[in-house]
């Protein structure tokens, strides 16, 4: 499965690539244009991506550092935590868990919340 990450760097990458042969092939000024659209699109969508990446890092050190984490990936030594709802959905040291058993535990733990009504 490809990520956004990973989608926003094939963007990026291809731009490049356009730009590099635009040069090589010293395009008429109309085919830099395009090109140098495409281009800057491509590395304004990399750098986004880049930036996002860095901010989301910095996030999770400072989870790690809480003794948590939000990441259904890489931390099986902390307790993960389902961000929308701050429900420990994983503990410290169980294996990793897909995306379908966390929506079942959250499921799990939103129905036992609710309240039978009386009729």
């Amino acid at each position: 499965m490809m990520s956004w990450m990973m989608i926003a760097a094939a963007i990026g990458l291809t731009a490049m690539v356009l730009l590099i042969i635009m040069i090589v092939l010293n395009f008429t000024p109309s085919d830099r244009l395009l090109v140098g659209a495409v281009f800057l699109s491509g590395a304004g969508v990399f750098c986004v991506s880049f930036l996002v990446a860095y901010l989301g890092g910095k996030k999770g050190d400072k989870e790690i550092a809480a003794g948590y984490t939000t990441s259904r990936w890489g931390y099986p030594n902390v307790e993960q935590v389902d961000g929308a709802t701050g429900l420990i959905v994983r503990s410290a040291g169980e294996a990793l868990l897909s995306r379908q058993v966390i929506r079942s535990r959250i499921a799990a733990y939103k129905a036992s919340l609710e309240v039978p009504h009386d009729s």
